[in-house]
């Protein structure tokens, strides 16, 4: 275990180097945003973050201090607080903010870095459709679209008198309290509210272009885990997306930071699994 840890603590060190020498090439303050799940708790652990006194002396040595990027990871959550997350950022940095994707930013993740000036993609990077997720009791989030396409389902076996629609409104009213049933609705056009919103407060001036975007990431997917590269960002966003070559010298010291935090994250769940047989 100590061998363990003495890695973990030689990683971070690392970890610190790579993301100073980042900060260095860009000339900003960074911070990093990995939640899994986004959730309310998040918006905490965000504003702390931004007013931590260190933070903030370290955003001073900068020429704009208003200027921030942000290494994003996550797969999604809870839409209103990454909604909120977004709104929190927007009022702490009036320069340029921009969102840094090395891997994962999904869903709800996409609709923060929709509240950016710019969002800095490689080839390995990811959106996601804005499906927004409906927290179960259990903890746990059942997409809004899949709700959609079971009622949908249910429709169409019914309608032709099948018993199949029975059985399937069964099968979903035991997976969730059918008093959620009615939030799929008003949870997917909250959803478009908060990205058209997010959209028009820097990276977008036309109502059109926005709308059109909007449109194409509530209903333009087929499915939650669609992949949106960097390239078909860039066709969507513009010059609001920047692609990095993997040969780019910034873009390394992304993907090198990623690849630490990765490994950190894994040693720790290695030192929980060991911890979890000692205590059975």
């Amino acid at each position: 275990m100590d061998i363990i840890n003495n890695v973990i603590t030689q990683l971070q060190v690392e970890l610190n180097r790579v993301l100073e020498q980042f900060r260095q090439l860009r000339g900003n303050a960074s911070i990093q945003i990995e939640l899994n799940p986004i959730d309310r708790r998040g918006v905490d652990v965000v504003f702390d973050i931004i007013n931590n006194p260190q933070f903030q002396l370290i955003r001073q040595k900068y020429p704009n201090p208003n200027n921030i990027d942000i290494i994003v990871d996550s797969p999604g959550g809870d839409a209103d607080a990454a909604y909120h997350i977004a709104k929190i950022i927007d009022s702490h940095f009036s320069g340029i903010i921009t969102y840094i994707v090395p891997r994962y930013a999904k869903s709800a993740a996409t609709l923060m870095v929709c509240g950016g000036n710019k969002i800095i993609m490689g080839e390995t990077s990811e959106l996601g459709p804005l499906d927004p997720q409906i927290r179960q009791e259990d903890g746990n989030y059942i997409s809004a679209k899949a709700v959609q396409s079971t009622l949908d389902l249910i429709e169409y076996h019914l309608k032709n008198k099948s018993k199949t629609g029975l059985e399937l409104a069964t099968i979903l009213i035991s997976r969730m309290n059918p008093l959620v049933l009615g939030q799929y609705q008003s949870t997917l056009d909250i959803v478009q509210k908060y990205q058209k919103e997010l959209l028009m407060t820097r990276m977008f001036t036309s109502k059109t272009a926005v709308d059109k975007i909007v449109k194409k990431f509530a209903v333009g997917y087929t499915h939650h885990s669609r992949i949106i590269d960097c390239r078909e960002a860039k066709q969507i966003f513009g010059n609001n997306v920047d692609v990095l070559p993997s040969n780019n010298p910034l873009w390394q010291l992304i993907w090198r930071y990623h690849e630490i935090n990765m490994q950190i994250k894994d040693l720790i769940g290695i030192i929980q699994k060991i911890n979890k047989l000692n205590n059975q």
